[in-house]
């Protein structure tokens, strides 16, 4: 029955994915993924696939080739900044994802994978699952391919405007 602001307060000690989550909506974020500023993002379907190797974020953040000067386009600014419209309307990037790439070549294997399919591809968060924006609107877009590798888990996914439990804590 705690309030969202006392929640999030405490969220950043706990990992820096926590505060996204307990903020619960579609959320550019900057720091240590303590500082959240809402959007709004289009429905958006995608394809999911996760290798079998699994990567230690730790082992990510710890490699000395880990890109650490990308400059921030995030949270400063208007919402109407060509590096935001890039990040809400375009694919982005994820600079973790070239080291758990040479971490785990199955990253790569598997970003070629959807890459080969829909067109696109990039790994969610520090890995290992790897994601394709394959469309938007009505029914799902995506037909589901029957050749996934052995080991490896796929789903197609639709994004949500926030999170089912978006108003728990208010």
């Amino acid at each position: 029955r705690w309030p969202r602001e006392r929640l999030l307060a405490l969220a950043a000690g706990l990992g820096a994915d926590v505060p996204f989550f307990v903020f619960g909506r579609a959320a550019l974020v900057g720091g240590i993924g303590e500082q959240l500023r809402a959007i709004d993002v289009a429905p958006q379907d995608y394809a999911v696939v996760k290798p079998a190797v699994s990567i230690a974020t730790a082992a990510i953040f710890a490699s000395p080739v880990l890109r650490r000067d990308t400059p921030s386009a995030i949270l400063s600014g208007s919402l109407e900044s060509d590096a935001v419209r890039a990040l809400t309307g375009g694919f982005g990037r994820n600079d973790l994802q070239p080291v758990a790439e040479a971490h785990a070549p199955e990253v790569a294997e598997a970003a070629r994978w959807l890459e080969r399919r829909f067109g696109n591809s990039r790994m969610t968060g520090s890995g290992s699952a790897v994601f394709s924006s394959v469309g938007a609107g009505g029914p799902p877009s995506a037909t589901w391919p029957a050749d996934l590798p052995p080991g490896w888990v796929g789903r197609p996914c639709r994004s949500l405007p926030a999170h089912p439990l978006v108003h728990w804590s208010d």
